[in-house]
């Protein structure tokens, strides 16, 4: 009988088989201890030698299998099983030979037929399921032979009922263990399809959030170059080449900040000189309450998308009939952040932004979506001016 090369076997296949293994150690050391008043009454008929060395083997095999079976690595017990097997399987066929001389005390059953069902579950357990059922098959024909073998007075007929009886209780055992470790790879089969589609989403996820983040950093850097291009006339200027640069260096790094948190104050520093850098007319208020530190990818996508609202602030919030003033305020503590970026601008109608507006759908909405905790909020509406809520939570 060749063993199958055993497969990577899931959690709940590899725990379960330990399990079986020590189920057979039990069952057969209790099956040992209950038969051997009536195999100590047999071994007078068998050559010493062969019954005390059979019994043995019988008896210790479960045994082992069971005190290996929570540690031991599974191709040791694959090994173990197999080889209980079918010493098993020799003991029957040997039994007959070993015999002095026909007969048994009061008729009885010759001991191997009550511990069959242990070496035939042994078996189940890390065969294939056609060598399985080879081998019940064959040690029920077996316990048949012997039985009449052993004591030819007892007739054919109480032979074939004992191998019968036992094909039929060693089968009811195999099926219910091939059954067992089929439900247990089931649920590893299960179990992996379930990673392997939780994997596939997030894969998924991640495409879009850099889809994204793409689309954002087009529109606020190349776009604006482009934008600032198509006015010039002539020689491009400082200001167009330095936008130019840094629109460059910003798609080749992908805008990154370092990839270590940063604190609250740095964040504030940094968002501060990111604001004031777009105009001088905007007023920044920040508080930073307690320690707490932000996020690479957290801080960066705030700064983004605070960076975004200023701008479309700038270029398209102004109205003649009076000027128009902008703030943006900042509260940042160890369990999130909160902006507000403010004007009394022109304003639009919040409800129903235009597909052309992709600094408010992109870069500001869209980015912030692809944040754990994050969120914006646009209200707007004609005359009363633009407000730009952006948050992040630490929980």
């Amino acid at each position: 009988m060749i063993l199958p090369a055993r497969r990577d076997l899931g959690d709940a296949e590899l725990g379960l088989t330990r399990i079986l293994y020590l189920s057979v150690g039990i069952g057969g050391l209790v099956y040992a201890i209950v038969g051997y008043g009536k195999a100590a009454t047999e071994f007078p008929s068998l050559q010493p030698w062969w019954a005390v060395s059979t019994y043995a083997i019988a008896a210790v095999g479960p045994v082992l299998l069971g005190a290996l079976a929570l540690w031991a690595p599974l191709r040791l017990l694959d090994a173990l099983a197999s080889i209980y097997g079918l010493l098993f399987a020799a003991i029957m066929i040997s039994w007959r030979p070993a015999m002095l001389a026909p007969g048994l005390p009061d008729s009885n059953s010759p001991w191997t037929n009550d511990l069959m069902a242990v070496a035939a579950v042994a078996v189940a357990i890390c065969w294939r399921t056609r060598s399985i059922w080879v081998y019940v098959l064959l040690t029920a024909v077996l316990s048949g032979a012997i039985r009449y073998l052993a004591d030819p007075e007892v007739g054919w007929k109480i032979a074939v009922l004992d191998l019968s009886y036992n094909l039929l209780f060693d089968s009811v055992f195999v099926s219910l263990t091939l059954v067992t470790r089929l439900s247990a790879r089931r649920l590893d089969l299960a179990a992996e399809a379930a990673r392997q589609k939780t994997s596939g989403e997030a894969e998924a996820s991640a495409r879009v959030q850099q889809r994204v983040r793409i689309d954002a950093l087009v529109h606020d850097h190349v776009l604006s170059a482009l934008l600032i291009a198509s006015r010039a006339d002539g020689e491009p200027t400082p200001a167009l080449r330095e936008l130019a640069s840094s629109t460059l260096s910003m798609l080749r790094d992908d805008a990154v900040l370092p990839q270590v948190p940063l604190s609250l104050d740095d964040f504030v520093n940094r968002l501060r000189s990111s604001v004031t850098s777009q105009s001088d007319g905007i007023g920044f208020v920040a508080t930073a309450d307690g320690a707490g530190d932000i996020p690479s990818d957290i801080a960066q996508a705030l700064l983004e998308a605070t960076a975004e609202a200023v701008k479309n602030s700038l270029r398209h919030a102004d109205r003649g009939d009076r000027p128009t003033w902008r703030q943006v305020s900042v509260s940042a503590s160890g369990e999130g952040v909160e902006i507000r970026v403010s004007d009394n601008g022109r304003g639009f109608n919040s409800r129903r932004i235009p597909p052309e507006r992709l600094g408010v759908r992109v870069s500001i909405r869209g980015r912030m979506a692809t944040v754990p905790g994050g969120s914006a909020e646009v209200e707007s509406a004609r005359g009363v001016g633009t407000r730009v809520a952006l948050g992040w939570s630490a929980r």
